[in-house]
């Protein structure tokens, strides 16, 4: 099929698929890039398409899924950018944003006034997400007396903690 002969069989039906295209999309940029893609798809299938692809049926039809497909597409892309943001927005209140910057610079303290090996254990664990065998290479600690350190410096961290937010509310 020559250029001539496509335009003599498609483009009568230009009105109706333009307001089709117009009805999927809701406006009229959107309209017409349908109806470009759906011409294109047509023009690239030329040789090939059946004896009823000049019915308005198949036009139709072709145009919708066109747009099914064009949109399940939009919907991937816009689910692949979510997943790479880095964080949600913070929606707690300017007063609790605050608060937890507190809370956060007060335990860095506290962490800072723990003795050196106490606190550099906790760090290697808790920040560095080293496991007890990483950690027993580095300090020569057994992994029982490095289980200890942890559990009790969090116990001592977590009272001290709970002391500095009692006066603060007081």
């Amino acid at each position: 099929m020559d250029a001539r002969e496509f335009k003599q069989r498609f483009l009568p039906h230009h009105r109706l698929l333009y307001r089709v295209a117009y009805r999927l999309t809701g406006n009229a940029q959107d309209a017409e890039d349908l109806l470009q893609d759906t011409y294109l798809r047509l023009w690239q299938k030329r040789d090939d398409l059946p004896d009823e692809a000049m019915t308005e049926a198949y036009l139709i039809t072709l145009m919708r899924n066109l747009f099914r497909d064009q949109r399940r597409l939009k919907r991937l892309d816009t689910s692949a950018d979510i997943d790479e943001q880095a964080e949600p927005p913070d929606e707690r209140s300017l007063s609790q944003q605050i608060e937890a910057h507190d809370e956060a610079e007060q335990m860095t303290q506290l962490l800072d006034g723990l003795p050196e090996r106490d606190g550099r254990v906790l760090r290697m664990h808790l920040v560095e997400e080293r496991s007890y065998e990483e950690i027993e290479r580095d300090t020569g600690l057994s992994q029982g007396n490095i289980r200890l350190i942890v559990m009790r410096t969090k116990q001592k961290l977590k009272l001290q903690f709970q002391k500095l937010t009692k006066t603060w509310t007081n």
